[in-house]
C-alpha cells in the first residue's frame, strides 16, 4: 500500500538547493514509485523511476500537489537501468501495438529515455498503451504519425540527438541550474549615473521593475524580425531573422553589433516559427558561440532544419555568402527544445512563455511572455486571424495583456482580403484562361505553408470540375514539407485532422506530379501541352521557381501567379510591380543571359497566411492590450495599424524603429 504523503514545506527551488529539492520531493511521495534521481532539466524537475507504471499512473497525484507547493513542473523519465536496446525495444512495441498499426519508425532519446515511435495509426496508442510500453521497454513512448514519403529533416534531427546523447544531458542539467537560480544582484545605475566613468551597458535596468524591448530588426520592414526583452533577471530573444531582399549584411541580418552583450547573457531564443525571415540567422549565433535553449514548437524544428540546410545547399552550390554552415545548423538542433501548444514553460527565473496557434503556417505561435506575474507580453510573430483550408484560426484568449507586439503585413486599411469562394473563384477562372490558350501557369510558392495550402485548394477544385483538368507539377521541397505537415498533422485545422485520421493524405493526388532533376523539369518545359507548375521559392529569390521562370518569362500566353506575400528587393517583387521587362541571369553553362518578361502576372490576394486589415484590428480587439507596438510590415502599413488602433480602440499605440530601446515598465 503507498505511504501517506507529506505535505511540503513552501521552498524556493534554486541550483545551490537541488539536493534539499531533492529530499523534500522523495519525503513526499511514496517508495514504490522507485525514484533513483532527482535532477534539474531545462524548464522541469526531472523525476527518474525504476518503476514506470506506478511513475506513469499514481504518482501523478504526488506530483499535481508538489507542482503547486513548489511552483515547478514536474517531468517523469526511466532509470536507464531498465530501458531495453533500441531494436529490442521495436520487437517489444510492435507486439504489444495492435495488428492493424505498423511501425515505420523507432527512435531512441538517451538523453531524455523517451522512445518517438512513427505508426500510421498514433491514436492508436492511448495512455493505456503507453504505460504498457514503458513498463515492457523502460522508454516512455510517444508517438508521431509516419510520414508518406521519408524526411531527411526529421531524420538529420534523430541522428544529431542520438549522437550528442550526453553532451544533451549536461546542456539541460546547466540548463535547468540557470532556470532555477538565485536571483540575480542588479546593480542600481541610479546610484552610479552620475559618474562618467561608470557606464551604462545596453539593457541593464535601473530597478527591479524596468522591462525593456530592444528592437534589433523588423520594424517598419518586413525580413530580419529580431527583439530582446531584458528584465532585471533575463535576456530573451524573440525570432532571429534574415531579409532575403537585402545584399547588405545590416540591412539583411539583425543588428545584434549595436546590442552590445555577450551571447551566453542570453537566457534562450523563442522561434514564433519556421520561415526563413524569423529563424535564418538562428544557426549564425551558434556560429559565433551561442550555446543557449532555442523554444519553439514541435513541427517548427524539423520545418526550420529543411530550411536552413536548403539555405546551406543552395550557398554551397551557387558560391554565395551564408553566415554560417551545416554544423552550425546540426549545433542549433541539439540545444533546441520543443513545447507543445499551451504548456506553460519556465525559460528564466522571471520569464513564464506559452506557446498558441498563430494560424500563420505549421506549428507557428504567439508567444506570451509572463513576467513575474507583473507584466505580460504577447508577441505575436506572423499571425492568421482566421480559419483557412490548412489551419485554425489564431489563438486569440488571454487574461492579462499588458503589451502586445503585432505583425502589420496587411496594414493598409485597403488590404482587404475577399471572401474564401470568390478567392478560389478568382484562382481557378485565371488559370483556366492561361490552359485555355495552350499556356503553362507558374505558381511561386513558399515550401513550408502557402505550398500545402494551395495543393489541398487545387485537388478540390479540380476534382470538383472548377479548375480545367491538366499536369500540376510540383518541384522544390514541398513534398518533403509536405510529409512534415503530415508526420504533425494535429498541429493542423481540424477539418484537415480528420481527414487524416480516415486514412486520406490531403497531400497526394492523382493530379500531383512531383518533379526530381533537372531531366524531368526539361521534358516539363518542353512538352506543348498546357500545364500548371508548383515549385519553390515563393519570392523567385534561388530554387526551381526560378529556372521555370527563365524559360517561361519569355512567353506572352505563359503567366505567373504570386500568392504568397513579395519582400521588397526580391525579383518576385520586381516582378509583380512591373518595375522591370529583362532580368540578366545565368544559363545553364554559367553564361549571363538577358530574359524578357513578356508572360503575365497576377496577384491572387486571399491566400496569405497574415491577417488582413481587419483582422489585425479585430485580434486587437479581442486581446485588449494596455498598449501596442507595431512591427512587421513596411513603413506606412505599421503607421497605419498604430494610429487606427489609437483612434478606433483608444489604446495607446506605436511604430519603434530598429535600434530603438522601447521601455515596457
Amino acid at each position: 500500500m503507498a505511504k501517506t504523503a507529506q505535505e511540503p514545506s513552501v521552498t524556493k527551488v534554486t541550483a545551490e538547493s537541488e539536493d534539499a529539492v531533492a529530499k523534500i520531493i522523495l519525503q513526499s511521495i511514496p517508495a514504490e514509485a522507485k525514484i533513483t534521481a532527482v535532477r534539474f532539466e531545462g524548464p522541469n524537475i526531472a523525476l527518474y523511476s525504476k518503476n514506470p507504471k506506478f511513475a506513469l499512473t499514481e504518482l501523478t497525484y504526488y506530483l499535481g500537489s508538489l507542482s503547486k507547493t513548489l511552483k515547478k513542473r514536474f517531468i517523469i523519465r526511466t532509470d536507464p537501468s531498465v530501458r531495453m536496446p533500441e531494436e529490442s525495444t521495436r520487437q517489444a512495441v510492435v507486439k504489444l501495438l495492435p495488428k492493424d498499426v505498423q511501425v515505420s519508425a523507432v527512435f531512441c532519446d538517451d538523453a531524455t529515455g523517451e522512445v518517438v515511435l512513427e505508426v500510421n495509426k498514433p491514436e492508436a496508442a492511448d495512455p493505456n498503451m503507453i504505460v504498457q510500453i514503458a513498463q515492457s521497454t523502460g522508454w516512455i513512448a510517444h508517438t508521431r504519425r509516419s510520414p508518406h514519403i521519408p524526411s531527411s529533416s526529421i531524420s538529420t534531427i534523430h541522428s544529431t540527438l542520438k549522437s550528442s546523447a550526453k553532451e544533451r544531458t549536461e546542456f539541460l542539467s546547466m540548463l535547468g541550474r540557470r532556470i532555477f537560480r538565485d536571483s540575480l544582484v542588479v546593480r542600481d545605475v541610479s546610484e552610479t549615473s552620475k559618474d562618467p566613468s561608470i557606464p551604462r551597458p545596453p539593457g541593464l535596468s535601473t530597478s527591479k521593475e524596468e522591462v525593456m524591448l530592444f528592437c534589433l530588426g523588423g520594424v517598419k520592414q518586413v525580413g530580419r524580425s529580431c527583439f530582446v526583452v531584458v528584465t532585471p533577471e533575463s535576456k530573451v530573444m524573440l525570432d532571429c531573422g534574415i531579409n532575403p531582399g537585402e545584399m547588405s549584411g545590416l540591412d539583411a541580418y539583425p543588428r545584434l553589433d549595436w546590442f552590445n552583450f555577450d551571447l551566453d547573457e542570453l537566457d534562450a531564443v523563442v522561434l514564433s516559427h519556421a520561415h526563413i525571415d524569423h529563424q535564418g540567422f538562428l544557426p549564425a549565433l551558434f556560429k559565433f558561440g551561442y550555446r543557449g535553449p532555442v523554444y519553439c514548437t514541435e513541427p517548427t524544428l524539423p520545418l526550420t532544419t529543411l530550411l536552413q540546410m536548403d539555405s546551406v545547399k543552395i550557398a554551397n552550390a551557387n558560391g554565395t555568402y551564408l553566415p554560417y554552415e551545416g554544423r552550425d545548423v546540426h549545433e542549433a538542433i541539439k540545444h533546441t527544445i520543443t513545447i507543445p501548444y499551451g504548456k506553460p514553460t519556465d525559460i528564466s527565473p522571471d520569464i513564464t512563455i506559452t506557446l498558441n496557434n498563430a494560424g500563420h503556417i505549421m506549428g507557428s505561435a504567439t508567444v506570451h511572455l509572463n513576467i513575474s506575474g507583473a507584466h505580460n507580453i504577447l508577441y505575436s510573430g506572423d499571425y492568421k486571424y482566421a480559419r483557412t483550408q490548412l489551419l485554425d484560426s489564431a489563438v486569440a484568449t488571454y487574461p492579462r495583456v499588458e503589451t502586445l507586439i503585432t505583425e502589420s503585413t496587411y496594414g493598409n486599411s485597403s488590404d482587404i482580403m475577399p471572401d474564401q469562394s470568390y478567392v478560389y473563384q478568382t484562382f481557378s477562372e485565371s488559370i483556366n484562361r492561361t490552359l485555355k490558350d495552350g499556356g503553362k501557369v507558374l505558381i511561386p510558392v513558399p515550401a513550408v505553408g502557402r505550398a500545402q495550402e494551395i495543393m489541398l485548394v487545387m485537388a478540390k477544385e479540380m476534382s470538383e470540375g472548377r479548375l480545367t483538368e491538366s499536369p500540376i507539377y510540383i518541384e522544390g521541397m514541398i513534398s518533403e514539407a509536405s510529409a512534415i505537415h503530415m508526420s504533425y498533422a494535429h498541429y493542423l485545422g481540424q477539418d484537415v485532422r480528420r481527414s487524416v485520421q480516415q486514412g486520406i493524405n490531403p497531400f497526394q493526388s492523382e493530379y500531383f506530379t512531383v518533379i526530381s532533376g533537372y531531366g524531368k523539369r526539361d521534358e516539363v518545359l518542353n512538352d506543348p501541352n498546357p500545364a500548371i507548375i508548383m515549385a519553390t521559392s515563393g519570392m523567385l529569390e534561388g530554387g526551381p521557381s526560378v529556372e521555370y521562370f527563365k524559360e517561361l518569362a519569355p512567353e506572352p500566353k505563359n503567366k505567373i501567379i504570386f500568392v504568397s506575400y513579395q519582400i521588397n528587393g526580391t525579383l518576385g517583387r520586381r516582378v509583380l510591380d512591373g518595375n522591370v521587362s529583362e532580368v540578366s541571369m545565368m544559363d545553364k553553362s554559367g553564361k549571363v543571359k538577358v530574359v524578357p518578361i513578356r508572360c503575365q502576372t497576377q496577384k491572387i490576394d486571399g491566400f496569405s497566411g497574415h491577417s488582413d486589415f481587419n483582422q489585425i484590428m479585430n485580434f486587437v480587439a479581442k486581446i485588449k492590450p494596455k498598449r501596442v507596438l507595431v512591427n512587421h510590415g513596411e513603413r506606412t502599413k505599421s503607421e497605419n495599424v498604430a494610429s487606427s488602433i489609437y483612434s478606433r480602440l483608444k489604446i495607446r499605440s506605436g511604430v519603434p524603429d530598429n535600434r530603438e530601446i522601447v521601455r515596457l515598465r
